[in-house]
């Protein structure tokens, strides 16, 4: 079985209302075993949701539908269902009988506009909703199922939770996983890894796919298989082939800001940082975990900007690390600091350093600065080398 989601609200389309729904439903279809192959997002406009709806089942076995089931005049989801599917809506008394209730145990009056939540699809299978006064209903179409679940989460989750994931379980037999797995990697760029592991990103089962941040990639296989057991089989032959393939540039299953500050406490080592950005991602990286905070000593923010070329760079960087090393009595000593302007392309060169016991190494890349995230790739590259360096030592 392949799914489809459908969000639907205008609020989300404007950005007032962030869909978290779809990722929950994501998450969940993949513990079934199910494979979500698109979401959609659309506005309260009956004809254009009634034709997505369409489009979705000529493509999907089974449409998840969250929002607009409430009582005002923008709430069109059951009108467009019912639109897609070529079935009239019915009233069905005893759901207008169970939302009045609700209204009454909070000690307010129904409005008349919730009369418009007792109607569903002719035919479709009732969803009673103990959390809300929007009742779910699935209906059941010759070219697949269309599940219809309210937009507010905590009642969404409760009935994906008690009613049709014991539906997709028992009575449509979906009892299969579909396993993610995520793993690490730098010092390597997105198309290098991409040719790297081509033919794996090819492949149906497991899948491959790479995402970016920051000079990180987080590459993620996914498995799928009628057992736990079965998926992480075909799990771990993907991952032994990457991490074949990709060497010392494949970080782990933990991240590299995780991975560089465990192994500051596998070998006991503390740190000292002097960082040429007021942003500070490395202390930032540092003390954003209980193990990097506990290996830090101090910190310097050098705010007095660039060094006038290379060569002052680098003296910079190299007299800066080893500086805060002896000043707060650290094992190690990280600095980093520009050199000169800007390139034409906007990047400018950064020297990196990092001191230990046995002597001093350096690094440099080219960052694009004036950007939000450019102190991020230097900082990357900081860590990525700090790891290498300390996972060479012994414990």
């Amino acid at each position: 079985m392949n799914a489809e989601i459908i969000a639907i609200g205008s609020e989300l389309l404007l950005g007032e209302t962030i869909d978290t729904n779809s990722a929950y439903l994501a998450r969940h279809l993949a513990g079934i075993g199910i494979g979500l192959f698109r979401k959609t997002v659309v506005g309260d406009n009956q004809d254009r949701i009634a034709s997505v709806i369409s489009e979705a089942l000529d493509r999907a076995d089974l449409l998840i539908c969250t929002g607009g089931l409430g009582p005002t005049i923008d709430d069109m989801t059951r009108e467009s269902v019912a639109q897609a599917v070529g079935r009239p809506l019915e009233f069905h008394q005893h759901l207008l009988d169970q939302i009045e209730a609700r209204f009454q145990s909070f000690g307010r009056t129904m409005s008349p506009s919730n009369r418009q939540q007792a109607f569903v699809p002719q035919g479709a299978r009732i969803v009673e909703n103990p959390r809300g006064t929007a009742p779910s209903f699935i209906v059941e179409d010759a070219r697949g199922t269309v599940v219809v679940l309210p937009g507010v989460p905590s009642e969404m989750r409760y009935l994906w939770e008690n009613a049709i994931m014991p539906y997709l379980r028992e009575e449509r037999g979906e009892t299969g996983v579909i396993l993610v797995r995520t793993l690490f990697a730098a010092g390597l760029g997105e198309s290098v890894i991409g040719e790297m592991l081509a033919d794996l990103m090819l492949a149906e089962n497991p899948t491959l796919g790479i995402s970016a941040k920051r000079a990180q990639y987080e590459l993620r296989i996914g498995a799928r298989a009628d057992s736990q057991e079965a998926a992480a089989a075909l799990a771990d032959i993907a991952e032994g082939t990457i991490r074949e393939r990709m060497g010392e540039h494949l970080i782990g299953t933990a991240s590299l800001e995780q991975t560089a500050t465990q192994l500051l406490a596998e070998h006991n080592l503390t740190i000292a940082l002097n960082e040429g950005s007021i942003t500070a991602p490395i202390l930032r990286a540092l003390t954003a975990s209980p193990e990097g905070r506990a290996a830090l000593r101090g910190s310097i923010i050098d705010t007095r900007g660039p060094a006038v070329n290379a060569s002052a760079a680098r003296s910079a960087v190299r007299a800066s690390a080893l500086n805060v090393r002896t000043h707060f009595a650290a094992n190690l000593g990280l600095a980093t600091c520009a050199a000169g302007t800007a390139d034409e392309a906007g990047f400018t060169q950064v020297y990196l350093a990092l001191a230990h016991a046995n002597g001093i190494e350096e690094f440099e890349r080219r960052a694009e600065l004036a950007s939000e995230e450019g102190w991020g790739f230097v900082a990357t590259t900081a860590l990525d080398e700090m790891r290498r360096i300390i996972a060479a030592l012994k414990p």
